[in-house]
Order: C-alpha cells, then sequence, then structure tokens
C-alpha cells in the first residue's frame, strides 16, 4: 500500500510539474505580446501629424519602379537624392523619418532582447521595418566601413538578421502600395 500510494504521489507530482512549466511559458508568451503591443503604442503615439505621410513620399519615390537604386530617391526636382539626407541636419522631412527609425530603434530593441514578440511587432510595423532595412543598409556612414543601419540602428539590424528568413512569411499591415 506504501509503495502505491508513493508512486501515485510521484505521478501526481510530474503532472503538476508540468503544468506548473507549460503555465509558465505561456505566461511569458502572453507577457511579450503585450509588451509588444504596449511598444507598437508608444511608437504610434510617438508619431507627429504627417510623418507617415512623409515616409509614404520617401517609400514611393525610393522604390525600383521610380528607377532608384537602394539608398537613394527621387527628388520633385527630378534629381537624385541619399536617403541619408533624412538623417542630416535640415532634413527635407523635418526629421519625420530619423524620428521614426529612431522609435522603431527601441522597438527591435525589444524584441531582440526577448521582451516583445517579434510576430506582433512584425505584423503591425514589418513595412516600416523593412523598408529602412533594405534602404538603411545601402546608405554608407562616417564610420569606417559601415553602413547608416550599422552604425545608428543596430538593432533594426539585429532584428533582420534574427529574424530575417522566419519574416518573410509573416502577414505585415500594409501602409503604402505602389504599383
Amino acid at each position: 500500500m506504501t509503495e502505491i500510494r508513493e508512486w501515485t504521489q510521484l505521478a501526481f507530482l510530474v503532472v503538476g510539474g508540468f503544468i506548473a512549466i507549460s503555465a509558465f511559458f505561456q505566461n511569458m508568451r502572453q507577457r511579450r505580446v503585450e509588451n509588444a503591443l504596449k511598444f507598437i503604442s508608444l511608437f504610434r503615439d510617438g508619431l507627429r501629424s504627417g510623418d507617415l505621410e512623409k515616409w509614404d513620399n520617401l517609400f514611393r519615390n525610393s522604390t525600383e519602379l521610380a528607377g532608384m537604386e537602394p539608398g537613394c530617391y527621387a527628388r520633385n526636382d527630378g534629381s537624385t537624392g541619399s536617403v541619408g539626407e533624412f538623417f542630416s541636419e535640415g532634413a527635407p522631412d523635418g526629421y519625420a523619418l530619423s524620428r521614426m527609425a529612431g522609435s522603431l530603434e527601441v522597438v527591435a530593441y525589444q524584441v531582440v532582447t526577448g521582451a516583445a514578440d517579434a510576430r506582433t511587432v512584425f505584423f503591425e510595423l514589418g513595412q516600416l521595418l523593412r523598408f529602412l532595412n533594405h534602404q538603411l543598409s545601402a546608405v554608407p556612414s562616417s564610420a569606417d566601413g559601415q553602413n547608416l543601419l550599422q552604425f545608428g540602428f543596430p538593432n533594426i539590424e539585429k532584428f533582420f538578421k534574427k529574424y530575417g528568413k522566419k519574416s518573410e512569411e509573416w502577414p505585415t499591415r500594409v501602409y503604402s502600395y505602389i504599383e
């Protein structure tokens, strides 16, 4: 009888431990999703009126359909400019892209460190992150052999190193369409 009771107690202990560990990991996942939603909300709250329109204008003027190489955009007068101009003094957009990139850098840091859920962030901000990754990796910086993405926004770069292949299959909200 004693042996059966001990085996029963062991079985309950093992099942209880498994349930506790499962609940812990599920709680951690839920916490990462909640954190992701908070950081997305903070990103949106940090946008100024017209920031997304300025990004959309640059997005359209820097595409291959506009005849542009990565890191370049078409100005209104028909000349070509560097996307790096948006990160220097006297930025043509009033620093909108620079502010957005800085906020996205903070969000990417939270994802890379595991504090926020990558899929949730990517669903809401994926097009913006992809654009910055694509454009800024083609703009040289003043640092030795680094591009603007590596120099100024290393966590966005880390985000795509960690989740780049996976994120190609993830759905994302579309802020702007091009034809």
